[in-house]
């Protein structure tokens, strides 16, 4: 009875080992794929990002949100133009990184104008006018030539908070997922004009191995525990485990092979 379980458990994985073989050239050639749709994007992922919502608040504040979710590629810098190339770099060197390790990058073309602002004047302490104006995070200082030789100067300050924010979205539950990015700022002369943004994606792990420790709860043989392996190939997972029943007194090997299919 012994050597028929022996047999029993050696077939088990044996045709778990096929079935992993075979998913795991699956899995290979999934990735090849992956990488050759990844790179024909390329060029075409750090454009312009879709802007699919504007809106404007009592105050002025300006939210602006992105649909990104095609803004991805793989991680190889391959295919993009060359002025894409300098930002990615420059990216990568400000963080002291290699390109391959840039989870994702974003630049955004913004610009800040101000129009019919009303201007205070003001007198210096030699009695000469200049004129000032202080307000929603600007501060602005204009001063008028004094006599022929001099020309007109103006100093200008601007402060303003950026958010900018990523999240993802769904229309019903089984839908597509939307990645979204939000750009908001405090000041009300802020304007996003425009954001380039790519997200470079990793290759699908296609091999991981863990040990733990595992409990069970059999109704026939009762509660057993002991030192178990999971082996991940693609989509097919690999387990097996050896544990003590105290109502059988004795050790038991155990395995199994399993293969996602959908996953939420």
């Amino acid at each position: 009875m012994k050597n028929l379980k022996f047999y029993l458990i050696i077939a088990a994985l044996a045709i778990g080992l096929t079935v992993a073989l075979v998913y795991l050239f699956q899995e290979k050639e999934r990735v090849s794929s992956f990488e050759k749709s990844k790179e024909k994007q390329a060029k075409q992922v750090l454009t312009e990002a879709k802007a699919i919502s504007r809106a404007v608040d009592a105050k002025g504040i300006e939210n602006v949100i992105f649909d990104i979710t095609k803004n991805h590629a793989s991680s190889k810098n391959e295919g993009f133009d060359t002025d894409s190339k300098g930002v990615i770099d420059t990216a990568a060197m400000a963080l002291d990184i290699r390109n391959k390790q840039l989870k994702e990058v974003l630049v955004i073309n913004a610009s800040i104008s101000a129009r019919n602002l009303q201007l205070v004047e003001q007198l210096d302490s030699l009695k000469r006018k200049y004129y000032t104006y202080n307000g929603n995070g600007l501060n602005l200082i204009f001063t008028p030539p004094y006599d022929s030789t001099s020309s007109a100067r103006a100093d200008f300050l601007g402060s303003l908070n950026l958010t900018a924010s990523q999240g993802f979205k769904k229309k019903w539950l089984l839908g597509r997922e939307r990645t979204l990015l939000s750009i908001t700022s405090d000041n009300p002369y802020f304007k996003v004009d425009h954001v380039n943004y790519v997200g470079f994606d990793r290759k699908p792990v296609s091999f991981n191995a863990e040990a733990h420790l595992k409990s069970t709860y059999n109704k026939v043989i009762g509660a057993g525990s002991g030192p178990g392996i999971n082996i991940k190939l693609g989509r097919v997972d690999l387990s097996g485990d050896y544990q003590y029943y105290p109502s059988m007194k004795g050790w038991m090997f155990g395995a199994g092979a399993s293969i996602r299919l959908v996953g939420f």
